[in-house]
């Protein structure tokens, strides 16, 4: 169960895929509070440079298990900048683990299965490149303990949810129509399994349960009319030292839900023993920690840091970004989806020279670059990339670069 540097960036160096451009919102953990920082009003000259930190964040590995402790259900809570609201992050139990080359694949429930809570805590490090702050394994009493607060949420099931009784006997937890769960009712959906049904089948029902969960959260206020796009800097996180302080932290604001695309590999060489094994797109992978867990990011090359703004509500468009700069060696540190217009041409601000030097290899896969030196400063970033509609037109017609400098900004 061994992972290294190299091997991640490996993954985030997939092949580059011209998806479909689904008009989707990003994850919405990194979007509260996003433009305090570096806000950026049409690149307006300024006497002083602007120096920002990159927003910190809190995440907790939840792992459900059912009466057999056996792993049923994964999520990250990722608390948003400042402690009030975030993003649940909903992660198969049959993703495959990094493992290192010449092991058997392994799933993350198996070495959870295992090695208890330590080893699913060191498979989901490495698997997503990030640095966790707390992991909790909790069963279905204790999770409806903590869902207490959610009270009774509307939650619409295409399919009913079945699980087994004492007996082994199939029971169905909760039904496949429009209704409304309790906490102990999303616990209970959350570890209902059935022997030889493969995880896909529930992927569904378990994004819809912590859904329900995410409607509990507390709506955003109206804006007084106060300019809140000025500020540089953010409250601090609070100490969250068990799951119920997470959940209250999520609860206290806006919560939202991603759930990982995952692939059933049943190839005999990816899989041979032809168990319940998943891939994920790395691709995914970076643009959701990007933009959720910035804070929590190792870097996986001895390339520059990089943050990408983001003026388009498509995950495609995000996805397809980092993926390129990851296999061009970039480390892509922060992800945003700002709410500018997109311009024309993609910028790239830089202040450093070598920075300039180095971003000038990614207008192969990136398109036309305009490059703008900048006084500005995001701490731990070397380059702060804006898509443009070029970009999304590079991605189309595969459009022959050029590219400009301007003066500092």
């Amino acid at each position: 169960m061994t992972a290294i540097p190299a091997r991640r960036r490996r993954r985030m160096m997939a092949a580059v895929v011209s998806s479909v451009l689904t008009v989707i919102a990003l994850p919405s953990g990194i979007v509260v509070g996003a433009n305090s920082l570096l806000n950026e009003s049409g690149g307006d000259k300024v006497d002083q440079g602007v120096v920002v930190d990159i927003p910190q964040t809190k995440v907790n590995l939840l792992a459900v298990v059912n009466a057999n402790k056996e792993l049923t259900a994964i999520a990250l809570l990722a608390v948003a900048p400042g402690g009030n609201g975030g993003t649940i992050i909903s992660v198969p139990v049959g993703a495959a683990a990094d493992v290192a080359k010449g092991e058997a694949p392994s799933r993350l429930a198996d070495g959870y299965a295992e090695g208890g809570l330590d080893a699913l805590r060191f498979d989901v490090e490495n698997l997503f490149n990030v640095t966790l702050d707390f992991a909790d394994d909790v069963s279905s009493a204790e999770l409806a303990a903590l869902l207490a607060p959610v009270g009774t949420q509307p939650v619409t099931m295409t399919q009913p949810i079945i699980g087994t009784d004492a007996s082994n006997k199939p029971v169905v937890v909760i039904p496949a129509e429009s209704t409304t769960v309790t906490g102990q009712q999303i616990a209970d959906g959350l570890v209902a399994t059935q022997k030889g049904i493969p995880e896909s089948s529930r992927l569904a029902q378990v994004k819809a349960l912590w859904s329900a969960v995410a409607r509990a959260g507390v709506a955003a206020v109206p804006s007084d009319g106060a300019d809140v796009t000025t500020s540089t800097s953010l409250p601090d996180m609070p100490d969250l030292p068990t799951t119920q302080s997470y959940f209250e932290a999520l609860l206290r604001g806006e919560v939202d839900v991603w759930q990982f695309t995952a692939t059933a590999l049943a190839d005999a060489q990816r899989n041979p023993a032809n168990i319940d094994l998943y891939s994920l797109d790395g691709g995914e992978i970076l643009m959701v920690m990007a933009s959720v867990l910035p804070g929590s990011l190792s870097l996986t090359s001895n390339g520059i840091a990089v943050m990408v703004d983001v003026p388009f509500a498509s995950t495609a468009i995000a996805r397809e970004a980092v993926t390129r700069l990851a296999y061009m060696g970039a480390n892509v540190v922060l992800v945003r989806q700002v709410n500018d217009l997109p311009v024309e041409r993609t910028v790239a601000y830089f202040n450093d020279d070598l920075a300039r030097v180095e971003a000038e290899t990614f207008a192969t896969l990136l398109g036309p670059l305009e490059y703008v030196s900048t006084i500005d400063v995001v701490t731990g970033v070397n380059l702060r990339i804006v898509l443009g509609n070029d970009f999304v037109a590079f991605l189309g017609n595969g459009a022959t670069t050029s590219t400009t400098t301007t003066e500092p900004k």
